[in-house]
């Protein structure tokens, strides 16, 4: 099975979800026409979700089928690209990743086992990122150090609990299997994918040989519009399976909760202003000193980590409290 698939005896189809961004798009489009694998077994489906900017004839241009989306919600996209798709193997990107040459043959390989359902591999900041844009990288990649799988870099072939859809390949019957994406999750979409795929005892692999590069949000805006999505969608996924929290994801809106309800309390007993305000002391130092590390690490000012840090921490919370009543 495995001398098969690494053999292209397979066809592969890459499904991309893309919404005016035709210029990022035209630099993945050409690195998956550089890929290195028969183009006679891989199509490239793009699901468009209203374009204006041209995204849908830079698709048009590459010879990519081109389906689209009303709804727009992530899940709901995927799931389409997948229904206007013909491969044994679905392969998932993102419009502002550009992937290496070998990418699709490196994760072919890995489905050695028909117990494994999906592989995946690292998102990697590129070199020409912009200044900001790279802060945004090294923060991801800090932050994932705790546990979440965004920003991964092993070295080996590992199990996983997840791979994000930036980066990831599934076997079709599996996709149809477990009923494809929850379409009614903002964010979280593929993580929840991936946690029903392993409660049917299926595996999920990671590749550091199969790299995808990302390219990262370019201002202060989107990246905090970013985290309260990915609270959002975190706490939506709670919500129907409860062991896709962990302890790290409650700490953000626990800390919010906290020192709001000392801040309130505190106009009727001033005594509680002093806990709330050791809290936010302590947090800003936890922020702080994850700041110098980067600053350290990268020789860049630590100010800016500072920023991104302690954004990502309040609006995430936010976003996680905004699902409770979601």
């Amino acid at each position: 099975m495995s001398e098969a698939i690494s053999g292209s005896a397979v066809k592969v189809s890459i499904v991309i979800p893309v919404k005016n961004n035709a210029k990022l798009l035209e630099r993945c489009l050409a690195s998956i026409r550089d890929l290195d694998f028969p183009k006679d077994v891989l199509e490239v489906v793009i699901v468009d979700g209203g374009s204006t900017d041209g995204s849908v004839e830079v698709a048009r241009r590459f010879g990519c089928k081109v389906v689209v989306e009303d709804k727009g919600l992530i899940g709901y996209a995927r799931d389409i690209g997948v229904k206007h798709s013909s491969g044994d193997f679905i392969a998932f990107t993102d419009s502002d990743c550009v992937v290496d040459k070998g990418w699709i043959r490196e994760l072919l390989s890995c489905f050695v086992d028909e117990k494994v359902a999906a592989v995946g591999g690292p998102n990697i900041t590129p070199e020409d990122e912009c200044d900001f844009g790279k802060s945004v990288g090294e923060v991801l990649a800090l932050l994932s150090k705790v546990g979440p799988r965004y920003g991964l870099r092993a070295e080996e072939v590992m199990e996983v609990y997840h791979n994000p859809t930036c980066n990831s390949m599934y076997r079709r019957r599996v996709l149809e299997e477990v009923g494809g994406f929850n379409h009614k999750l903002v964010t979280v979409d593929d993580e929840e994918l991936d946690y029903r795929i392993r409660q049917r005892g299926y595996k999920i692999l990671y590749t550091p040989k199969a790299i995808v590069y990302h390219c990262r949000r370019r201002s202060w805006r989107s990246f905090a519009k970013m985290a309260y999505n990915y609270g959002l969608g975190r706490m939506q996924a709670i919500k129907l399976h409860r062991d896709m929290g962990r302890w790290f994801h409650y700490v953000p809106p626990v800390t919010i909760l906290l020192i709001l309800l000392l801040l309130v309390l505190s106009s009727f007993n001033s005594i509680l202003l002093i806990p709330a305000l050791l809290m936010l002391l302590l947090s800003g130092v936890g922020v702080a000193t994850m700041s110098l590390y980067l600053s350290k690490k990268t020789g860049r000012k630590p100010l800016r980590y500072f920023g991104l840090i302690a954004i990502w921490l309040l609006c995430y919370g936010l976003g996680m409290l905004r699902g409770l009543m979601k």
